[in-house]
């Protein structure tokens, strides 16, 4: 028995960023079934790696739902160029939408500077298309303090988004983690909670501690099938 409102469900599928088909073996049947659960129970956006852009794109094409990308996938640790032209390639490709990963090896060796410029190379990308744009910190790797600089660093940038994890690492979207996320970065800034997040309660909860955007695997639908949601 769950024990949120209908209302809480319909606001967290809205926030939802279908993850279903971002696997190291997902395939391009794989990519039009999660396009097909996201229509069906109007999730935000959904998310799959790049080869399957294209089966994303046509798949969502006249619906509300956003054809994500992922930038720099899993650690960020690519040349700027590299992630830059990733970018650039995915939007031309049609995608409306737009997850990248912070240099998670330089904002480890202290060079803030790299991490921010390569951020800010990328959204000069991004900006014409005019698509929401995140920022993955990985927080399963990073100390408290290291989340708070992280979320400053992301806000100073302008991103739209701080995301928590890639769900490629260690670690998990905590209550707790989005509201010093929160905290750190104000009131405006929207927040990715990803990574481990258990369903449709958890998800909730999450949004309660000022989470904006929910990422959600297979599990969300199981969970939905099973309670005949209608909407």
């Amino acid at each position: 028995m769950l024990t949120v409102t209908n209302e809480d469900i319909r606001k967290l599928l809205a926030c939802v960023d279908y993850s279903e088909a971002l696997t190291l073996t997902a395939s391009p049947k794989d990519a039009l079934a999660a396009c097909e659960d996201a229509k069906k129970y109007g999730f935000r956006a959904v998310v799959a790696f790049p080869w399957n852009l294209g089966v994303q794109v046509d798949a969502v094409k006249g619906s509300k739902v956003l054809a994500q990308i992922c930038v720099g996938f899993p650690s960020g640790n690519q040349t700027t160029k590299v992630k830059c032209t990733e970018a650039e390639e995915g939007l031309t490709r049609g995608a409306t939408d737009l997850d990248m990963v912070m240099n998670l090896g330089a904002f480890k060796a202290k060079d803030y500077k790299r991490v921010t410029d390569d951020i800010a190379a990328i959204m000069a990308v991004a900006k014409p298309f005019k698509v929401p744009f995140k920022v993955i910190i990985e927080v399963g790797i990073l100390s408290e303090d290291e989340i708070v600089t992280a979320a400053k660093l992301v806000r100073d940038t302008g991103a739209d988004f701080v995301k928590t994890c890639t769900g490629f690492g260690p670690g998990r979207a905590t209550n707790h983690i989005i509201e010093l996320i929160r905290e750190t970065i104000g009131p405006e800034m929207g927040i990715k909670a990803s990574g481990g997040v258990a369903g449709i309660e958890d998800g909730v909860s999450l949004m309660r501690s000022g989470a904006t955007v929910i990422a959600l695997r297979r599990h969300l639908v199981d969970q939905l099938e099973k309670i005949g949601w209608k909407g």
